[in-house]
Protein backbone atom coordinates (compact mmCIF):
# COMPACT_ATOMS: atom_id res chain seq x y z
CA UNK A 1 0.00 0.00 0.00
CA UNK A 2 1.00 3.64 -0.14
CA UNK A 3 4.17 4.69 1.92
CA UNK A 4 1.54 7.87 3.14
CA UNK A 5 -0.81 5.27 4.56
CA UNK A 6 1.41 3.22 6.55
CA UNK A 7 1.22 3.86 10.78
CA UNK A 8 -1.77 5.04 9.98
CA UNK A 9 -4.49 3.92 12.66
CA UNK A 10 -7.95 2.54 10.58
CA UNK A 11 -11.09 3.71 11.98
CA UNK A 12 -13.12 1.16 14.05
CA UNK A 13 -15.50 -1.32 12.46
CA UNK A 14 -18.70 1.01 13.90
CA UNK A 15 -17.32 3.81 12.28
CA UNK A 16 -19.66 6.17 10.61
CA UNK A 17 -18.43 7.23 7.35
CA UNK A 18 -18.53 11.11 6.92
CA UNK A 19 -21.12 12.24 4.10
CA UNK A 20 -19.25 13.90 1.64
CA UNK A 21 -21.13 17.27 0.65
CA UNK A 22 -22.04 18.42 -2.66
CA UNK A 23 -20.31 20.80 -4.72
CA UNK A 24 -21.81 23.98 -5.27
CA UNK A 25 -21.31 26.52 -8.13
CA UNK A 26 -20.98 30.57 -7.49
CA UNK A 27 -24.72 30.72 -7.39
CA UNK A 28 -25.23 27.78 -4.54
CA UNK A 29 -26.82 25.49 -6.45
CA UNK A 30 -25.77 21.85 -6.69
CA UNK A 31 -23.04 20.99 -9.08
CA UNK A 32 -24.70 17.51 -9.96
CA UNK A 33 -21.96 17.11 -13.39
CA UNK A 34 -19.12 18.05 -10.74
CA UNK A 35 -17.59 14.69 -11.29
CA UNK A 36 -19.28 13.11 -14.48
CA UNK A 37 -15.95 13.91 -16.49
CA UNK A 38 -13.71 12.33 -14.43
CA UNK A 39 -11.56 9.79 -14.85
CA UNK A 40 -11.97 6.65 -12.72
CA UNK A 41 -9.48 6.49 -10.25
CA UNK A 42 -8.92 2.97 -10.85
CA UNK A 43 -7.63 3.45 -14.30
CA UNK A 44 -5.22 6.09 -13.60
CA UNK A 45 -3.35 3.70 -10.49
CA UNK A 46 -3.18 0.40 -9.24
CA UNK A 47 -4.55 0.72 -5.22
CA UNK A 48 -2.98 -2.37 -4.38
CA UNK A 49 0.60 -1.15 -5.23
CA UNK A 50 2.35 2.13 -3.64
CA UNK A 51 0.97 4.97 -5.12
CA UNK A 52 4.03 7.37 -6.07
CA UNK A 53 4.00 10.59 -4.69
CA UNK A 54 3.06 13.87 -6.24
CA UNK A 55 3.81 17.58 -4.53
CA UNK A 56 1.30 19.92 -4.89
CA UNK A 57 2.12 22.76 -7.20
CA UNK A 58 3.47 26.07 -6.15
CA UNK A 59 0.02 28.15 -6.61
CA UNK A 60 2.37 31.75 -4.91
CA UNK A 61 5.27 30.81 -7.30
CA UNK A 62 2.37 30.23 -10.36
CA UNK A 63 0.96 33.45 -9.31
CA UNK A 64 4.34 35.62 -9.19
CA UNK A 65 5.01 34.14 -12.78
CA UNK A 66 1.94 35.24 -14.13
CA UNK A 67 2.22 38.73 -12.59
CA UNK A 68 5.77 38.93 -14.19
CA UNK A 69 4.45 38.35 -17.26
CA UNK A 70 1.65 40.72 -16.99
CA UNK A 71 4.22 43.45 -15.87
CA UNK A 72 5.81 43.14 -19.23
CA UNK A 73 2.63 42.60 -21.00
CA UNK A 74 1.69 46.01 -19.20
CA UNK A 75 4.97 47.77 -20.43
CA UNK A 76 4.53 46.13 -23.89
CA UNK A 77 1.12 47.55 -24.31
CA UNK A 78 2.05 51.50 -22.73
CA UNK A 79 4.74 51.29 -25.57
CA UNK A 80 2.33 50.46 -28.13
CA UNK A 81 -0.15 53.09 -26.81
CA UNK A 82 2.58 55.87 -27.51
CA UNK A 83 3.15 54.54 -30.81
CA UNK A 84 -0.26 54.81 -32.18
CA UNK A 85 -0.56 58.08 -30.21
CA UNK A 86 1.78 59.34 -32.80
CA UNK A 87 0.99 57.73 -35.70
CA UNK A 88 -2.74 59.64 -34.96
CA UNK A 89 -0.79 62.88 -34.56
CA UNK A 90 0.51 62.16 -38.59
CA UNK A 91 -2.59 61.33 -39.80
CA UNK A 92 -4.58 63.92 -38.19
CA UNK A 93 -1.64 66.62 -39.11
CA UNK A 94 -2.89 66.36 -42.47
CA UNK A 95 -6.51 67.46 -41.46
CA UNK A 96 -7.58 70.31 -43.60
CA UNK A 97 -5.45 69.65 -46.49
CA UNK A 98 -6.76 68.79 -50.26
CA UNK A 99 -6.21 65.32 -49.64
CA UNK A 100 -7.75 65.67 -46.20
CA UNK A 101 -11.37 67.31 -47.62
CA UNK A 102 -11.17 64.81 -50.64
CA UNK A 103 -11.06 61.88 -48.26
CA UNK A 104 -13.93 63.17 -46.09
CA UNK A 105 -15.91 63.48 -48.82
CA UNK A 106 -15.30 60.11 -50.06
CA UNK A 107 -16.76 58.55 -46.24
CA UNK A 108 -19.49 60.48 -46.96
CA UNK A 109 -19.98 58.96 -50.09
CA UNK A 110 -19.23 55.69 -48.98
CA UNK A 111 -21.73 56.20 -45.91
CA UNK A 112 -24.24 57.29 -48.92
CA UNK A 113 -23.94 54.11 -51.06
CA UNK A 114 -24.32 51.98 -47.82
CA UNK A 115 -27.78 53.42 -46.81
CA UNK A 116 -28.63 52.55 -50.57
CA UNK A 117 -27.81 49.27 -50.11
CA UNK A 118 -29.56 48.94 -46.77
CA UNK A 119 -32.93 50.62 -48.57
CA UNK A 120 -32.85 48.16 -51.50
CA UNK A 121 -32.54 45.70 -48.92
CA UNK A 122 -35.27 46.54 -47.12
CA UNK A 123 -37.34 46.75 -50.53
CA UNK A 124 -36.27 42.92 -51.40
CA UNK A 125 -37.75 42.21 -48.20
CA UNK A 126 -40.73 43.16 -48.57
CA UNK A 127 -40.86 41.78 -52.12
CA UNK A 128 -39.91 38.28 -50.41
CA UNK A 129 -42.68 38.83 -48.39
CA UNK A 130 -45.17 39.53 -51.15
CA UNK A 131 -43.68 36.82 -53.12
CA UNK A 132 -44.18 34.20 -50.41
CA UNK A 133 -47.72 35.92 -49.93
CA UNK A 134 -48.40 35.57 -53.90
CA UNK A 135 -47.32 31.65 -53.42
CA UNK A 136 -49.88 31.06 -51.02
CA UNK A 137 -52.71 32.33 -52.48
CA UNK A 138 -51.92 31.26 -55.93
CA UNK A 139 -52.17 27.55 -54.27
CA UNK A 140 -55.14 28.59 -52.31
CA UNK A 141 -56.62 29.98 -55.58
CA UNK A 142 -55.61 26.61 -56.99
CA UNK A 143 -56.92 24.33 -54.59
CA UNK A 144 -60.18 26.32 -54.64
CA UNK A 145 -60.79 25.85 -58.66
CA UNK A 146 -60.13 22.03 -58.12
CA UNK A 147 -63.33 21.97 -56.04
CA UNK A 148 -66.12 23.57 -58.09
CA UNK A 149 -67.14 23.17 -61.08
CA UNK A 150 -68.33 26.50 -62.71
CA UNK A 151 -66.13 29.68 -61.86
CA UNK A 152 -68.83 32.38 -61.94
CA UNK A 153 -72.18 32.90 -59.81
CA UNK A 154 -74.09 33.39 -63.44
CA UNK A 155 -73.22 29.64 -64.15
CA UNK A 156 -74.31 28.06 -61.14
CA UNK A 157 -77.41 30.47 -61.32
CA UNK A 158 -78.25 29.05 -64.72
CA UNK A 159 -76.95 25.26 -64.00
CA UNK A 160 -79.35 25.25 -61.12
CA UNK A 161 -82.53 26.64 -63.17
CA UNK A 162 -81.52 24.04 -65.29
CA UNK A 163 -81.78 21.58 -62.97
CA UNK A 164 -85.17 22.96 -61.58
CA UNK A 165 -86.85 22.95 -64.89
CA UNK A 166 -85.97 18.91 -65.75
CA UNK A 167 -87.12 18.05 -61.66
CA UNK A 168 -90.50 19.91 -62.66
CA UNK A 169 -90.86 18.69 -65.91
CA UNK A 170 -89.10 15.18 -65.86
CA UNK A 171 -90.78 12.31 -64.98
CA UNK A 172 -88.46 10.26 -62.23
CA UNK A 173 -87.95 8.12 -59.70
CA UNK A 174 -87.17 8.85 -55.99
CA UNK A 175 -83.73 8.61 -55.54
CA UNK A 176 -83.20 10.22 -59.17
CA UNK A 177 -84.85 13.20 -57.77
CA UNK A 178 -83.04 12.89 -54.24
CA UNK A 179 -79.85 13.11 -56.55
CA UNK A 180 -80.76 15.92 -58.29
CA UNK A 181 -82.02 17.76 -55.12
CA UNK A 182 -78.57 16.97 -53.75
CA UNK A 183 -77.00 18.20 -56.83
CA UNK A 184 -78.63 21.72 -56.42
CA UNK A 185 -78.01 22.11 -52.91
CA UNK A 186 -74.12 21.29 -53.56
CA UNK A 187 -74.49 23.70 -56.79
CA UNK A 188 -75.89 26.22 -54.07
CA UNK A 189 -73.13 26.07 -51.47
CA UNK A 190 -70.57 26.49 -54.24
CA UNK A 191 -71.55 30.12 -54.52
CA UNK A 192 -69.52 30.63 -51.75
CA UNK A 193 -67.02 29.06 -52.63
CA UNK A 194 -66.78 30.74 -55.90
CA UNK A 195 -67.41 34.36 -54.29
CA UNK A 196 -64.09 33.37 -52.41
CA UNK A 197 -62.06 32.74 -55.61
CA UNK A 198 -63.10 35.92 -57.03
CA UNK A 199 -61.43 37.90 -53.63
CA UNK A 200 -58.63 36.09 -54.28
CA UNK A 201 -58.54 36.63 -57.69
CA UNK A 202 -58.55 40.39 -57.11
CA UNK A 203 -56.02 39.68 -54.37
CA UNK A 204 -53.46 37.57 -56.61
CA UNK A 205 -53.79 40.99 -58.96
CA UNK A 206 -53.21 43.33 -55.98
CA UNK A 207 -49.90 40.83 -54.85
CA UNK A 208 -49.17 41.08 -58.70
CA UNK A 209 -49.35 45.07 -59.39
CA UNK A 210 -47.02 45.26 -55.91
CA UNK A 211 -44.30 42.77 -57.37
CA UNK A 212 -43.99 45.33 -60.24
CA UNK A 213 -44.06 48.79 -58.07
CA UNK A 214 -41.55 47.18 -55.74
CA UNK A 215 -38.82 45.86 -59.15
CA UNK A 216 -39.28 49.67 -60.27
CA UNK A 217 -38.04 50.57 -56.84
CA UNK A 218 -35.26 48.45 -57.18
CA UNK A 219 -33.87 49.49 -60.63
CA UNK A 220 -34.14 52.69 -59.53
CA UNK A 221 -31.89 51.81 -56.44
CA UNK A 222 -29.97 50.15 -58.44
CA UNK A 223 -29.30 53.11 -60.68
CA UNK A 224 -28.87 55.54 -57.87
CA UNK A 225 -25.82 53.21 -56.57
CA UNK A 226 -24.05 53.18 -59.71
CA UNK A 227 -24.38 56.79 -59.69
CA UNK A 228 -22.83 57.39 -56.30
CA UNK A 229 -20.00 54.59 -57.00
CA UNK A 230 -19.11 56.56 -60.12
CA UNK A 231 -18.49 59.62 -57.96
CA UNK A 232 -16.50 57.04 -55.46
CA UNK A 233 -14.28 56.27 -58.22
CA UNK A 234 -13.51 59.56 -59.33
CA UNK A 235 -12.85 60.69 -55.43
CA UNK A 236 -10.21 57.45 -55.27
CA UNK A 237 -8.47 58.81 -58.51
CA UNK A 238 -8.36 62.00 -56.76
CA UNK A 239 -7.06 60.77 -53.92
CA UNK A 240 -4.80 58.75 -55.51
CA UNK A 241 -2.93 61.62 -57.14
CA UNK A 242 -2.66 63.32 -54.01
CA UNK A 243 -1.78 60.24 -51.98
CA UNK A 244 2.06 60.61 -54.25
CA UNK A 245 2.57 63.90 -52.98
CA UNK A 246 2.94 62.47 -49.70
CA UNK A 247 5.86 59.88 -49.82
CA UNK A 248 7.49 60.81 -47.21
CA UNK A 249 4.72 61.38 -44.46
CA UNK A 250 3.28 57.86 -45.87
CA UNK A 251 6.73 55.91 -45.02
CA UNK A 252 7.12 57.63 -41.67
CA UNK A 253 3.79 56.44 -40.68
CA UNK A 254 4.48 53.16 -42.56
CA UNK A 255 7.43 52.52 -39.80
CA UNK A 256 5.41 53.48 -37.33
CA UNK A 257 2.92 51.03 -38.40
CA UNK A 258 5.52 48.34 -38.84
CA UNK A 259 7.22 49.32 -34.71
CA UNK A 260 3.28 49.26 -33.37
CA UNK A 261 2.81 45.19 -35.70
CA UNK A 262 6.63 44.20 -34.08
CA UNK A 263 5.18 45.44 -30.68
CA UNK A 264 1.84 43.69 -30.98
CA UNK A 265 4.04 40.20 -31.78
CA UNK A 266 5.83 40.72 -29.18
CA UNK A 267 2.73 41.17 -26.50
CA UNK A 268 1.15 37.98 -28.29
CA UNK A 269 4.44 36.01 -27.38
CA UNK A 270 3.67 36.88 -23.98
CA UNK A 271 0.18 35.92 -23.94
CA UNK A 272 1.04 33.01 -25.26
CA UNK A 273 3.96 32.29 -22.46
CA UNK A 274 0.85 33.17 -19.69
CA UNK A 275 -1.32 30.71 -21.87
CA UNK A 276 1.28 28.07 -21.82
CA UNK A 277 2.32 28.72 -17.81
CA UNK A 278 -1.64 28.32 -16.95
CA UNK A 279 -1.54 24.76 -18.97
CA UNK A 280 1.82 23.18 -17.07
CA UNK A 281 0.20 24.49 -13.41
CA UNK A 282 -3.07 23.06 -14.51
CA UNK A 283 -2.02 19.95 -15.66
CA UNK A 284 0.56 19.56 -12.40
CA UNK A 285 -2.54 20.64 -9.90
CA UNK A 286 -5.08 18.03 -11.78
CA UNK A 287 -2.02 15.06 -11.10
CA UNK A 288 -1.99 16.46 -7.26
CA UNK A 289 -5.63 16.03 -8.03
CA UNK A 290 -5.40 12.76 -8.52
CA UNK A 291 -2.96 11.95 -6.68
CA UNK A 292 -5.08 12.41 -3.97
CA UNK A 293 -8.12 10.94 -5.04
CA UNK A 294 -6.27 7.93 -5.33
CA UNK A 295 -4.49 8.01 -1.87
CA UNK A 296 -8.08 8.74 -0.08
CA UNK A 297 -9.54 5.15 -2.68
CA UNK A 298 -6.78 3.27 -1.29
CA UNK A 299 -7.14 4.36 2.15
CA UNK A 300 -11.27 3.78 1.64
CA UNK A 301 -9.91 0.09 0.11
CA UNK A 302 -7.87 -0.66 2.92
CA UNK A 303 -10.23 0.05 5.79
CA UNK A 304 -12.67 -2.08 3.68
CA UNK A 305 -10.48 -4.59 3.93
CA UNK A 306 -9.63 -3.90 7.83
CA UNK A 307 -13.25 -4.22 8.42
CA UNK A 308 -13.72 -7.81 6.91
CA UNK A 309 -11.09 -8.94 8.80
CA UNK A 310 -11.86 -7.95 11.87
CA UNK A 311 -15.36 -9.16 11.23
CA UNK A 312 -14.05 -12.40 10.19
CA UNK A 313 -11.93 -12.48 13.26
CA UNK A 314 -14.94 -11.38 15.22
CA UNK A 315 -16.68 -14.18 13.27
CA UNK A 316 -14.33 -17.04 14.33
CA UNK A 317 -14.27 -16.20 17.99
CA UNK A 318 -17.92 -16.17 18.59
CA UNK A 319 -17.43 -19.47 17.33
CA UNK A 320 -14.85 -20.97 19.50
CA UNK A 321 -16.84 -19.53 22.13
CA UNK A 322 -20.28 -21.72 20.97
CA UNK A 323 -17.98 -24.68 20.05
CA UNK A 324 -16.36 -24.00 24.11
CA UNK A 325 -20.40 -23.89 25.31
CA UNK A 326 -20.92 -26.99 23.77
CA UNK A 327 -18.37 -29.42 25.44
CA UNK A 328 -19.50 -28.48 28.86
CA UNK A 329 -21.80 -30.78 30.90
CA UNK A 330 -25.29 -29.59 30.91
CA UNK A 331 -26.17 -28.04 34.10
CA UNK A 332 -22.72 -28.25 35.34
CA UNK A 333 -22.85 -25.14 37.70
CA UNK A 334 -26.12 -26.23 38.98
CA UNK A 335 -24.94 -29.66 40.29
CA UNK A 336 -22.34 -28.01 41.91
CA UNK A 337 -24.68 -25.85 44.00
CA UNK A 338 -27.08 -28.76 44.38
CA UNK A 339 -23.93 -30.63 45.91
CA UNK A 340 -22.70 -27.83 48.21
CA UNK A 341 -26.52 -26.83 49.39
CA UNK A 342 -26.60 -31.20 50.13
CA UNK A 343 -23.64 -31.29 52.35
CA UNK A 344 -24.05 -28.08 54.05
CA UNK A 345 -27.48 -29.40 55.02
CA UNK A 346 -26.35 -32.78 56.31
CA UNK A 347 -23.74 -31.03 58.71
CA UNK A 348 -26.01 -28.71 59.83
CA UNK A 349 -28.92 -31.03 60.92
CA UNK A 350 -28.57 -34.77 60.23
CA UNK A 351 -24.85 -35.16 62.01
CA UNK A 352 -23.90 -35.31 65.23
CA UNK A 353 -21.87 -32.78 66.37
CA UNK A 354 -20.13 -34.22 69.22
CA UNK A 355 -19.63 -37.31 67.39
CA UNK A 356 -18.31 -35.25 64.45
CA UNK A 357 -15.86 -33.37 67.19
CA UNK A 358 -14.98 -36.66 68.76
CA UNK A 359 -13.83 -38.08 65.32
CA UNK A 360 -11.97 -34.84 64.21
CA UNK A 361 -10.06 -35.34 67.32
CA UNK A 362 -9.08 -39.45 66.46
CA UNK A 363 -8.09 -38.12 63.23
CA UNK A 364 -5.33 -35.36 64.36
CA UNK A 365 -3.50 -37.60 66.72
Amino acid sequence: MAEETKGEELPPADTPQVEQKPQVDKNGKARRDAKKDETPVEELFDLSKPIPRVERPDKAAHEKELDDLSSQIKSIQDQRQKVQESIDSKMNSGKGSEISIERDALGKLRSQKGALIVEKKDIFSKLDAIKSQGDKLAKDRKDTRANVKFHKVEDIDSEIAKLKKIQETTSMSLSEEKKLIKEMEALQASKKLVADLKSKETDFEDIREQRKSLGAKISLKDKEIDEVQANIDKKMDKINALSKKETKKRDEIKELFDKRDNLRKQMNELFGKKDAARAVYREKNNAWYNYKRAVSAQKKLEYEEEKKRREEEMEAWQKAKEEEEAKKIPYEEEQALCDYLADYLSRTYLMDKDAEAKKAAEEAE
